[in-house]
């Protein structure tokens, strides 16, 4: 076997840091130590009520009028489950129900959501066609529009088209095609050449084939990303389901409506487990996909 000149072998060998660069990096050490420990610490308060506390003893604990015992209260989850809300005409909504309601809302709007922003993104970007920079351009503009601006002219049209209190609602407002995922999209079909389509119409294909036979699949990666995020920002989502959904509570929303009347009955405790239980999802999607989700959502073409 030939051997490599010393020249040209790799160092091996840890570079050792100086002095300096040992402060600076035990500083930025310590001050992540404190923000972890500042956003892991409500998510180990949620666990440590819900499973070691009941009404009684959290009043204990808040006000220090005695000691707690630290039992294991596991009925806090079981009662969670019967957990319950009032619908506009005042049928109680239990917690399986919201979370089937939260499924079907999320996997409509993920749906509608993700692909059309891959259908806009798409052709604002590969296709030269007249008032294209402006499509752009308002789509940029109206992301720096506060919600609260157009919240009551929003709800007003929603009443007025027959949708407010319907699950059509979340079809039609999830089929608009901009806002954050489409300019992911736009970014990526724009860094991808425009050669593989013109292979497909040389082939004798079309642009319906060129994009779902070749462009498409080459976004899967991006789609199935936006797609993890929009469902932990749906599943999380309480203001619009209460808003637009009264009759379909999902478990963001029906577990904010009965936080304040669990706050002043002393029930925080079985209000925490049923918070536990809601997050459960999220956190197993989260722990799966992490990866996937840290991962750089632009993806290059042809190269050379």
């Amino acid at each position: 076997m030939k051997r490599i000149p010393s020249a040209l072998r790799i160092k091996t060998d840890k570079v050792k840091k100086s002095f300096g660069e040992k402060v600076i990096f035990s500083i930025v050490f310590v001050l992540f130590a404190i923000y972890a420990a500042a956003i892991l610490y409500p998510l180990v308060y949620l666990v440590f009520v819900s499973m070691f506390m009941d009404a009684e003893n959290y009043i204990f604990m808040i006000t220090g009028i005695a000691d707690v015992s630290l039992a294991p209260h596991f009925e806090n989850y079981i009662n969670a489950l019967n957990i319950s809300v009032l619908d506009s005409v005042g049928n109680e909504v239990f917690m399986p129900q919201m979370f089937f309601n939260s499924i079907w809302y999320c996997f409509f709007s993920i749906a509608g959501g993700v692909l059309m922003s891959c259908f806009t993104g798409y052709v604002v970007a590969k296709y030269k066609f007249r008032g294209r920079g402006l499509i752009y351009a308002v789509a940029i503009f109206c992301m720096t529009i506060p919600i609260v601006g157009t919240g009551g002219a929003a709800f007003k049209l929603i009443f007025d088209l027959g949708l407010y209190n319907t699950p059509i609602y979340i079809i039609v407002a999830s089929l608009g095609g901009f806002g954050f995922n489409f300019l992911i999209m736009y970014a990526f079909f724009k860094n991808v050449s425009w050669s593989y389509v013109e292979a497909v119409l040389i082939d004798g294909g079309g642009h319906f084939t060129a994009f779902f036979k070749v462009m498409l699949p080459q976004a899967k990666p991006s789609l199935i990303t936006l797609a993890i995020l929009a469902f932990i920002g749906c599943w999380n989502d309480y203001s619009t389901p209460l808003l637009y959904l009264p009759d379909y509570p999902t478990v963001a929303s029906g577990v904010y409506q009965i936080q304040t009347a669990a706050e002043r009955s002393g029930e925080t405790p079985l209000v925490f487990a049923g918070l536990a239980l809601s997050i459960i999802p999220v956190i197993i999607l989260f722990a799966i996909c992490s990866e996937r989700i840290m991962k750089n959502l632009s993806i290059g073409g042809l190269k050379g």
